[in-house]
């Protein structure tokens, strides 16, 4: 599951900017897709990533189908300290159906 930061990469800020995490995939469990989240990750102020990740993991303590575990990956917005801006590349936000749905951002 992604969890999206502020640029400074300390908090929970989420797709929304609302401190909410989403995971947009089915999680199959002995044959049956499950809907898993959303989780609030913004309860008594805005969470640490470990925090946030902690949370989830312990919601969603199983493993999939193919014997998975739910993983943490923290992701900076552009122009964070793990994330700097770069001339070589730059990022298009799609929706399932593959239409952008906000603005690319080169850098």
């Amino acid at each position: 599951v992604v969890l999206r930061t502020n640029t400074a990469g300390t908090k929970i800020y989420g797709i929304y900017d609302d401190g909410v995490v989403y995971y947009p995939w089915p999680w199959r469990v002995n044959g049956v897709d499950m809907e898993i989240g959303p989780w609030d990750c913004d309860e008594g102020g805005a969470m640490t990533p470990e925090e946030c990740c902690s949370k989830i993991q312990q919601d969603v303590s199983y493993p999939d189908d193919n014997g998975n575990y739910i993983a943490c990956f923290v992701e900076e917005p552009v122009g964070g300290p793990h994330n700097p801006e770069r001339d070589d590349r730059a990022i298009v936000v799609t929706d399932g159906k593959g239409t952008v749905v906000r603005a690319p951002v080169a850098h």
